[in-house]
């Protein structure tokens, strides 16, 4: 006997594009959770970070703001500590703008195009990446696709709900990475170019929607404001404008870079429609004006910032929601060849996410394929604690504290080293300062202090500043170092020495002087302090 269906049960039948987008996002976001579970990579050193930070919630951190830290805590509440529970958030984030870019593209273009939005942004390669690892981007993203959504509810069907919704949508976006307050740039270039967006934002349900996101930001700002505008000021720094100016070299780099993070094929068509749209040679509605203003700006913004500094090639990913639409709406509704364009990205962007899936799944495939390079920050942090372990089971004494002289070997200890990962967790943790200033989270809340200084096994990474470190006690002795096998040919130097009595030298503009003239000093001989 046929079961009843979905209609005759009272239930809403789903369109033949919804049933696909459900079926290959399940599919997708299914493999990539259990990819997360079967992977054995280590946590990169960063996502350690936002582990560390998830153990004491609070409005704002160093370098980021808070809502990565919140997620995490979700996640570990529920599934526990281990590092796929860290990361489970980034991709069901991902799914989520999925499902959004899917709606969109079902609202502006069709219900297919709906299919291949939500289909294509999650095989885009910067996205299977970010689906990877527990990143601000990974949860930035997905909420500036919900926020664009949205906004075009907003445009069709005003009113102060959706106006508070969009608002609480762009702050939202905020408090996971300040580069969400690119959404209101882009929306001004839109009021500019469409008149409809300019009425819209002008009028009182415009300023619901930016008082509603400035609310949702204020704690955020107010965090900031008492601990000497931390997160902002490192936001600033990392512009890095102090150096040479006009490095065409960085720039062509950035703009290349955009390929790794689209896929060459849907880089190549978003610059031909790009360059046809700046040419007049394609009519455009006011859909793909408002889609064009919500690409351009962050493209261009970075590409800039390349070419006066540096830039990362994730630093532009704001631009890819809309370009996804677009360029999928473009390419639908074009000639057959665009179809085929469509088809070939997404043949060329699959293979990529397949193959990424595959090394993380097993870095040894990845070492055999000469990938396994761009794993090496991510492998052997835990070797790295069982090193630092049994430097400290074989000390003639306790130690009173361990120093490490790295933000990377400060996270990884806090988290490999610590009662949550091991029977043995390591003396109280403390951060070396080179300079005065802090400089991360790890020496703006555990400088290595006097008190903690009695008998300090100071771990190095790298040879750079383990004699300098030295100095800064009364006496000290190189012990020795390890070198730990990340795989790929790739290795890990890490030094080892013990130390007494606390006590650093003036971080003044003569230390600076000197640090900046001297050349690198050569470790000391191995050797031990008296009992």
């Amino acid at each position: 006997m046929n079961s009843p269906s979905p209609s005759a049960r009272g239930l809403p039948a789903l369109s033949p594009p919804l049933r696909a987008f459900v079926v290959a996002a399940g599919i997708i976001t299914a493999a990539r959770v259990a990819g997360l579970i079967a992977s054995p990579v280590d946590l990169h050193f960063d996502e350690a970070q936002y582990w560390a930070w998830s153990q004491t919630l609070d409005w704002g951190y160093f370098s980021k703001p808070p809502l990565i830290a919140w997620a995490i805590a979700l996640t570990t509440a529920l599934f526990g500590e281990a590092e796929a529970a860290i990361r489970l958030a980034a991709p069901l984030s991902h799914a989520l703008g999925a499902v959004a870019l899917f709606a969109l593209g079902r609202r502006l273009y069709g219900p297919w195009a709906g299919f291949w939005a939500g289909t294509s942004w999650l095989l885009l390669p910067g996205v299977a990446l970010s689906a990877a690892v527990i990143s601000t981007d990974a949860l930035m993203l997905p909420l500036w696709a919900w926020a664009l959504l949205m906004l075009f509810r907003f445009l069709e069907s005003p009113g102060w709900r959706t106006a508070a919704a969009l608002g609480a949508l762009i702050g939202l976006g905020a408090l996971a990475k300040y580069a969400m307050l690119y959404f209101l740039l882009c929306a001004g270039l839109a009021a500019l170019w469409v008149p409809m967006v300019r009425e819209r934002f002008l009028s009182r349900d415009g300023a619901i929607m930016g008082g509603t996101a400035l609310l949702v930001l204020a704690p955020n700002l107010i965090w900031n404001a008492t601990h000497d505008f931390a997160t902002m000021g490192h936001t600033a720094a990392n512009a890095n404008l102090g150096g040479a100016l006009f490095n065409l070299g960085e720039m062509a780099d950035f703009v290349f870079s955009q390929a790794g993070v689209i896929g060459p094929v849907f880089f190549g068509a978003l610059g031909l429609l790009l360059w046809r749209a700046a040419g007049g040679r394609s009519a455009l509605a006011p859909t793909d004006k408002i889609l064009i203003a919500f690409i351009l700006p962050p493209l261009l913004l970075i590409t800039a910032q390349a070419l006066l500094s540096r830039a990362h090639a994730n630093w532009a990913a704001a631009a890819y929601p809309a370009a996804t639409v677009w360029l999928v709406g473009s390419l639908l509704t074009g000639t057959v060849f665009g179809k085929r364009t469509l088809l070939a990205a997404t043949a060329v962007n699959g293979t990529a996410a397949l193959a990424f899936w595959s090394f993380t799944v097993f870095p040894g495939f990845a070492d055999a394929m000469g990938a396994g390079g761009a794993f090496k920050r991510a492998r052997g942090w835990e070797a790295v604690c069982a090193a630092t372990q049994a430097r400290i089971a074989s000390a003639a004494a306790p130690y009173t504290a361990v120093l490490a002289d790295h933000r990377a070997l400060f996270f990884a200890l806090t988290y490999y080293c610590g009662p949550q990962r091991t029977d043995s967790p390591i003396p109280p943790l403390r951060m070396w300062l080179l300079r005065q200033d802090a400089a991360n989270h790890a020496a703006m809340t555990a400088p290595m202090r006097a008190e903690d200084g009695g008998r300090v096994l100071i771990v190095s990474l790298g040879e750079g500043y383990v004699a300098l470190a030295h100095e800064d006690f009364e006496s000290a002795a190189y012990l020795g170092a390890e070198v730990i096998d990340l795989g790929g040919g790739e290795t890990r130097w890490i030094g080892f020495s013990e130390a007494r009595g606390f006590s650093p030298a003036p971080r003044d503009d003569a230390f600076e002087a000197r640090i900046a003239s001297e050349p690198p000093r050569p470790l000391p001989p191995i050797g031990s302090l008296p009992p």
